[in-house]
Parts: structure tokens; sequence; C-alpha cells
């Protein structure tokens, strides 16, 4: 197996959109820390495939559609052996248009990988497991499980020089609230910076099954309405990503890398039955009482506990009413699955937030050791959840386009596509 490895500078320029929470309308303001993409390069006797993490909420289709035409085109890699995953951070750019910006950011993205790929040399590879606590808490209602795993694979040149550390730890990258307004990566940029500080080569962070878990466990309601919660601190970031670090600075110290040929890559897309949905001209006339309610009910000077109540009525009434006016309302949910295999690590990726059960539910099948999930790979279809999450409500069902029991058939489809590497 030959391996390769490169990052860039994504930061763009001040004024645009932060991406993440709607109640934040303007640009941003300035740059905490800089907005990264990072590449793993590996290459096999059957197949190269690459890994592309960027520091941004997603990867939407227009930048995807930059970066895999360009790859394509210098390195040879096909969109099926590619994986473009985004972190998550709430403190970047939104891209969901084509823009300038977008082609920019999509050409430098292509550099980095170009780079991993002319860079790439014999290597070694281990992976291992250690543990993180006092980041992650389950956000829903009832509770719910968290996994505290901090998964590390090793990547040495033949020689022993470093290459690469891929490190996947499933925990909303949303440390910083819905009133920051300055570029940052959050805790995995941190993480990141201090592994490549330790240890050498490029540290690449994912995000794993995330969708019912954040830092500290505050209300997804609360940032929906722009609450500001003091824990959400820059301060708090630095603390979360430096505790990442470690554990996975501990662990990557007692990997010993050995040889691995397997290298492979594949994706479908699946259809997923979209839940039912109320006819759009009433949900949308329903939505509007609802924020009119909102407005009378902060001009009348009520309690804050009720204008806060009032205010989550109208952002979930809003949300319902912009899923039935979709024009793909009453057609299935496209969601796109892949994996490759990177040495002896297997890296499934799922278009979207997907619930830690189900994370749990895939390593299980795949396998505990040597498995890791990215949410947010390819884009986004938004809350993928347990079917019992519905039977409780909350903000992560009413806020997902799909049906109860959708959750569970997406985790196994990926099972199902990444089989035939777990047997090679």
């Amino acid at each position: 197996m030959k391996v390769g490895a490169a990052k860039a500078d994504i930061t763009p320029e001040l004024g645009l959109v932060l991406e993440g929470y709607d109640v934040r309308k303007d640009g941003a303001k300035g740059v905490h820390d800089p907005l990264m993409a990072r590449v793993l390069v590996a290459e096999g006797p059957d197949a190269t495939v690459a890994l592309i993490v960027a520091d941004l909420i997603q990867i939407d289709p227009p930048l995807q559609e930059v970066v895999a035409a360009e790859v394509l085109r210098r390195t040879g890699i096909p969109r099926e052996r590619l994986q473009l995953v985004g972190t998550h951070t709430h403190s970047g750019p939104m891209l969901r248009e084509p823009s300038p910006v977008v082609d920019r950011i999509g050409a430098t993205i292509a550099d980095a990988v170009e780079a991993a790929w002319r860079g790439r040399r014999e290597a070694h590879a281990a992976v291992g497991i250690g543990t993180v606590t006092g980041i992650g808490a389950n956000r829903r209602p009832n509770g719910g499980p968290v996994d505290d795993r901090v998964t590390v694979t090793r990547y040495d040149g033949a020689d022993g020089s470093p290459i690469a550390t891929l490190v996947n730890y499933g925990c909303h990258p949303t440390t910083l609230g819905p009133n920051n307004y300055l570029y940052s990566a959050d805790y995995p940029g941190v993480a990141c910076r201090a592994i490549e500080a330790a240890v050498g080569g490029v540290a690449i962070f994912t995000t794993g099954p995330q969708g019912d878990v954040n830092p500290g466990g505050y209300s997804p309601e609360g940032s929906m309405v722009g609450v500001v919660v003091p824990w959400r601190t820059f301060e708090s970031a630095e603390r979360y990503g430096g505790l990442v670090a470690e554990s996975a600075i501990d662990t990557w110290e007692r990997l010993r890398p050995g040889p691995s040929d397997r290298v492979w890559g594949d994706s479908r897309v699946l259809e997923l039955e979209r839940k039912d949905l109320p006819a759009a001209e009433a949900a949308r006339a329903a939505a509007e009482t609802s924020a009119k309610a909102e407005s009378e009910i902060r001009a009348a000077a009520f309690s804050d506990d009720t204008i806060y109540h009032a205010a989550v009525a109208a952002a979930y009434a809003d949300v319902i009413a912009t899923q039935a006016q979709d024009p793909e309302r009453d057609g299935p949910v496209r969601v796109r699955i892949s994996a490759l295999a990177l040495g002896p690590m297997l890296h499934a990726g799922v278009q979207g937030e997907l619930f830690v059960a189900l994370g749990q539910r895939i390593r299980s099948r795949l396998g505990e050791d040597s498995t890791t999930i990215a949410a947010l790979c390819d884009g986004t279809i938004g809350y993928i959840c347990t079917a019992d999450a519905y039977e409780v409500g909350g903000y992560e069902p009413n806020a997902s386009v799909l049906r109860a029991g959708e959750g569970e058939r997406l985790a196994d489809a990926i099972v199902a596509l990444a089989s035939p590497a777990v047997a090679a």
C-alpha cells in the first residue's frame, strides 16, 4: 500500500454568511483559526481511493462537483472512490450554491488531493482505540448512548517517518454557538493541530455518528432560536480538542504499524422513504400563524419562558412547512452511502447526521476495532434517527425528512455495501 497526505487552508474572505444556525444572518467578521482541508490518498494493487475532509458544516453538491471533476482529471480517482466529508463545524461559510468562492475552495482542495497523490509512498499502518470523557452528552429528551471511543489509524512510511493520523470521534463540533461570527474549525481543528505538533505528519479528523450527541448536552431547540449557552466558548473548544488529542496521541504511541495492501472503495445511492407531511399551503399558513403568535407574545412582554416556547413552536412550524413545500416531498429521499478500506481501517460514510445507536449497529457487524463511520459524508439529508426517537419526539425527528425505521434500513445497507471489504 502507498499512502500520501496533504492539507490546505480554505479560509475564505470575510462577510460570507456562516452556516449552521438560521438565526444568525450576518456574515463572518473575523478569523479565530483557519479552516482547513485535509486529505488522505491510499493506493493498493486494485484501487486508489481518497478521503477528503474539510472544516465545513458539510461539503454541499456544488463543491462536490468541482472537487470530484478536478480530482478525476488530475489523478484518475473516480467519484465512487472518493469520500467528501465535512467536520460539521458551525463556524464555516455557507456554500450551498455555485459561486466563485466555491470554485476557489474546490480548486484548493483539488490541489491538496493532487499533492497527496503525487506524494504517496510505501506505508505501514495500524489502528487502535482510545477513549475520551467530559465532552459529548446525549441531548435527547429521554437520554441515550454516547460513544466515547477515539479511533486512531496511524500511517507511517516504510522507513518509520510519519505520514498521517486519522482520528474519528462522534460528537457535534458545535462548541461555538449562534453568537459566534468568527471562522473556526471548532474542537476538531484544535485536536488536529495538537496531534500534528506532537507526532508529525498530517492529522485528519472525521466526525463519527453525532446526531444525538453534542458538547455538554445543550438543547438543540435553544440553538435553533438563538439561546446563548455560557460554556460554548473558544476556551471550551481548546479544552475539548486538547482532550481528543491527548487520547489520540496516547493511542498513536501504542500502535506498531505493519504492512497492509487492503485498499478498496465503493458507494451507492440508497432510496429511503420520506415521512408523511401536511398539505403545503396549510403548513405554511400554520407556520405564519405561529410566527405571528410569537411576535405578539414578545410584544406583550410575557415571561422569558413563555417567549422561549413560542419561539421554539414557531421554529418547528417553519421546519415542517419548509419540508411540506419541497418539490420532492412525494418522492424518495436519495442518500449516498460509501466505504473506503484504508489498510486496516474501514471508513464508512453516511450523508447525514447519524444517531449514535445506528453507528453502533454498523460497527458491531463490520468490526468494532477496525471500523469508523463519518457523518456528513458527501453532503447531508439531515438527521438520521432511530425508530424509537419518533415515539419520543423532539428536535431531531421533527427536523428529519425520513420515515421512522429508515435509519435502521440505512445502517443495514452500509453493512451490506462494506461487507466485501471485510471479507477480503
